[in-house]
């Protein structure tokens, strides 16, 4: 195979993946598998923050990169950033933003994603998102994954992400 259909089989995967939701509107908020504690440590983002429903796309067969997405809500008088993510089992781990920009949709690496003070910060499709590159394994519905987030205070909050279907 051209070295060049090798580069551009990857790049349709994800956009094929992204772009079918690009303009999912959906706010819906489940809770996370484990309830959030009925006393917040707002001591540091990580017991300030409570994650609703954290979730992984599945994976196409050969697929290697998928996104993650989920509500974050800040229970503090204290503005917060998701600075980064983590997964173990990929290669690269970055938060990335989808907007429009002069008609076309553009996804691109951000450094950060802001959580207002007693507000909240959706990652979701056709929006904010967290890309999770070179998959080491398929994302296979009914299962989870550990992912680690990383806030500005340096503080961490590791949360148990479900692998939902392909159209999710």
């Amino acid at each position: 195979m051209k070295p060049i259909l090798r580069a551009l089989i990857p790049a349709f995967l994800l956009m094929t993946t992204f772009g079918l939701y690009a303009g999912d509107n959906s706010s819906e908020t489940a809770s996370a598998s484990k309830p959030p504690s009925a006393v917040i440590d707002s001591t540091n983002a990580a017991g300030s923050i409570t994650v609703n429903k954290p979730r992984i796309r599945a994976t196409a067969p050969g697929q290697t990169i998928s996104g993650a997405f989920m509500m974050l809500v800040n229970n503090s008088a204290t503005a917060y950033t998701l600075t980064s993510v983590s997964y173990s089992g990929a290669s690269t781990v970055e938060i990335h933003e989808t907007s429009m920009h002069e008609g076309r949709m553009r996804m691109r690496k951000v450094s950060h994603v802001d959580i207002p003070a007693n507000d909240s910060a959706e990652l979701k499709p056709g929006s904010y998102h967290i890309m999770l590159i070179g998959l080491e394994k398929a994302m296979r519905a009914g299962t989870s994954e550990p992912l680690t987030l990383k806030f500005s205070d340096g503080s961490q909050k590791t949360v148990e992400a479900l692998v939902g279907t392909l159209s999710e």
